[in-house]
């Protein structure tokens, strides 16, 4: 059964479903519409640019929660010295 994915044109949910060739188009889970738009999936597209392309989104994205957690890590460690001596 393939997975396909959608994107709700009335309230831009964003969704995967299991769809055989001869069930109806599903709805959006959130409001129910029927107004989708089936996505290329990222199975399905893939190149050597898009792949750093979406690396680098994801290290952008996760870079203040990294260096969150590095200053976390440090005060920590600095309390434990300070502690110690």
């Amino acid at each position: 059964m393939p997975l396909y994915e959608y994107l709700c044109r009335a309230c831009r949910t964003e969704f995967e479903a299991l769809v055989r060739s001869q069930d109806p188009p599903p709805a959006c889970p959130s409001c129910k519409s029927a107004d989708l738009e089936k996505l290329l999936s990222a199975a399905s597209l893939s190149t050597d640019q898009l792949t750093r392309d979406r690396v680098k989104s994801e290290r952008k994205r996760r870079l203040p929660q990294h260096k969150a957690e590095q200053n976390e890590e440090y005060q920590h460690a600095l309390k434990e010295h300070l502690h110690d001596d």
